[in-house]
């Protein structure tokens, strides 16, 4: 089981039970809290090189494909509107809808999403923005926003029910949540993205330590390690190669010293 502790320890065993039961396979892993909504996974095994770590059966995935497939999916493909990010808002649609379901099959997952994503920028206080003063984060968080009502108002108009599923905040969680925590990937021929409970707890460290990928032979999403790995390491995944206001504005976190093996950084200014 999990090593979270506290009154989150409960719902993590259950989250860990739904996958196992599912066919999931973590055996050498555990989550950590480390407190404020940030969660790891730590070896509690010696890894080796190109072992697979992780396996998440497909029937525990969320694909952009279901979210299509409710009935306000329907509607937005019908009405065909202009979305800032269609992968995003149909991946956000499905778990907005299922969640207010609660016999919903991936309820374990739902439950163990942080609930407010106050590291976002989006969601920081007029005192914490001020932090930001100078920087042209500041605009992109302000057409984050934008785009953000822009696309909730619009899905309205064509599925007036949604606005009885969710609020625009709950819809800003949910497009912030999905944003951070997506994998785009190609499944059984389909180019796709997908939510993957337990491979989204892995955190970002460049070189890469593991790859990951859908693998068709065992229908199931794996992470594969790319060195070894001592007992008690944090197993890290490559969130890619990004500048850090990339990092900020969609993960909520920064790297102090963003430099790739070879020296470059990848940080960029506007000017």
């Amino acid at each position: 089981m999990s090593a979270v502790q506290g009154k989150d320890a409960d719902k993590f065993d259950i989250f860990e039970k739904w996958l196992l039961d599912a066919g999931a396979k973590f055996p050498k892993l555990e989550l950590q809290d480390y407190g404020n909504e940030v969660r790891g996974c730590h070896a509690t095994d010696p890894i080796q090189s190109d072992e697979v770590i992780v396996e998440i059966p497909l029937n525990c995935l969320i694909t952009v494909e279901m979210g299509k497939a409710t009935d306000v999916g329907r509607a937005i493909l019908r009405a065909n509107i202009d979305l800032d990010a269609p992968k995003h808002i149909f991946l956000m649609l499905f778990m907005l809808i299922d969640r207010k379901n609660p016999n919903s099959f991936f309820k374990p997952y739902y439950d163990i999403l942080p609930p407010t994503l106050s590291n976002m920028p989006i969601f920081w206080t007029e005192g914490e923005l001020r932090a930001l003063q100078g920087s042209h984060l500041l605009t992109q968080i302000d057409e984050r926003k934008i785009a953000i009502d822009n696309d909730y108002e619009a899905i309205c108009q064509v599925a007036p029910e949604f606005a009885e599923i969710c609020s625009s905040l709950e819809f800003a969680w949910a497009r912030m949540a999905v944003c951070s925590r997506n994998f785009g990937m190609v499944v059984n021929g389909l180019r796709t993205a997908a939510l993957v409970p337990y491979a989204d707890m892995l955190n970002h460290f460049r070189p890469r330590e593991s790859k990951w990928q859908f693998e068709d032979a065992c229908q199931g999403f794996t992470i594969v390690a790319l060195s070894q790995m001592a007992v008690g390491a944090q197993v890290y995944d490559s969130y890619g190669l990004k500048c850090n206001h990339r990092f900020l504005l969609n993960y909520g976190f920064s790297v102090e010293d963003n430099v790739e093996e070879d020296g470059s950084c990848p940080n960029e200014v506007r000017l």
